[in-house]
């Protein structure tokens, strides 16, 4: 997939594309992008996205949500979906003054050669928000592309969107979100140095250093898989929280990650950890041997949830004919 983080002119010739922020890449998002790619299939042409690094909301109120998917994380589930090219813009001051003409006769028309443009029913884009998916049609029929318009989509009776989804991930509802977004939450990170204190009884641990935007589970300990760059997921226990056995924790909230049956060097490397199942609440122990005892437990737990699971796919979400 090739990948443009500036709106320069003739990125693309022509392209059907699919608009969003897509954070979390959940069905809904994944129906707006998967009309893209019928589209560019029906055209000839490239499948394209045009997104956002970073939330918009970070500028136009001074904060936003904590994320689902970092731009990394994105970036890979837009290809697994059939897109060709992603534009991947930073929310400026400059983009962010832009009229709705503007953006989408300069960014999409003459940047990305858009003939389609796909988005979801609530989309708004261009100065103050002023633009909608009527202006948009409007705008086609003037610039000469199509648009379609995605339906809300439910999940088991379940509307989804990345604000629900954010809830379940901080409560620990876990599968209740994998089921939601069609695949288990998932952070990535960079595994650095901690204390060792996970090594010397027995368990040693990765601890993993996410983004300061990426939205973490709510504290206690999970079964999960984690995965190295370019290799295959592992099974894992993960804790999210404290440490409050230990007294003296100057790290704040950590995300420590036991392998198992794994013991290598991978320190710098990065990894991305999939959220499975919540196993029990963090809890401060009496001492290191019941410590010890709840974490051959917690592993025993994980590897028989691991090896039992469901194995996880994008489905394919079709458009209502």
């Amino acid at each position: 997939m090739e990948i443009f983080y500036e709106a320069n002119a003739n990125l693309l010739a022509k392209s059907a594309i699919a608009l969003g922020f897509f954070d979390g890449v959940h069905p809904g998002h994944q129906v707006v992008i998967g009309k893209a790619v019928a589209e560019a299939k029906r055209l000839g042409v490239p499948a394209g996205v045009v997104t956002f690094k970073d939330h918009p909301r970070a500028l136009t109120r001074g904060n936003a949500p904590l994320l689902l998917t970092v731009i990394e994380q994105r970036l890979e589930l837009f290809e697994k979906l059939g897109i060709d090219a992603t534009l991947a813009l930073s929310f400026t001051e400059d983009l962010c003054r832009l009229s709705p003409r503007e953006y989408v006769e300069t960014i999409l028309v003459q940047g990305m050669g858009a003939r389609s443009i796909s988005v979801g029913y609530n989309h708004h884009f261009g100065r103050d928000r002023e633009g909608n998916p009527d202006l948009l049609r409007t705008l086609g029929e003037e610039l000469g592309f199509c648009l379609h318009v995605a339906p809300m989509v439910f999940v088991d009776g379940n509307e989804v969107s990345s604000s629900r989804v954010r809830e379940l991930v901080t409560t620990g509802e876990i599968e209740l979100a994998a089921k939601i977004l069609s695949r288990p939450y998932a952070v990535l990170g960079d595994i650095v140095h901690g204390e060792g204190r996970g090594k010397k009884i027995g368990f040693a641990t990765a601890n993993l250093a996410v983004s300061e935007v990426q939205l973490l589970p709510g504290r206690g300990v999970y079964a999960g898989r984690a995965r190295l760059d370019g290799e295959a997921l592992l099974p894992a226990v993960i804790n999210v929280g404290y440490r409050p056995t230990f007294a003296n924790n100057p790290e704040g909230l950590l995300i420590e990650v036991h392998i198992l049956d794994f013991d290598r060097d991978i320190y710098g490397k990065r990894m991305q950890v999939e959220f499975l199942k919540f196993i029990r609440a963090e809890q401060k122990f009496d001492g290191i041997e019941s410590l010890r005892r709840q974490i051959t437990a917690d592993c025993l737990t994980a590897r028989e949830f691991v090896l039992a699971a469901t194995k996880f796919d994008l489905p394919e979400f079709r458009l209502p004919a």
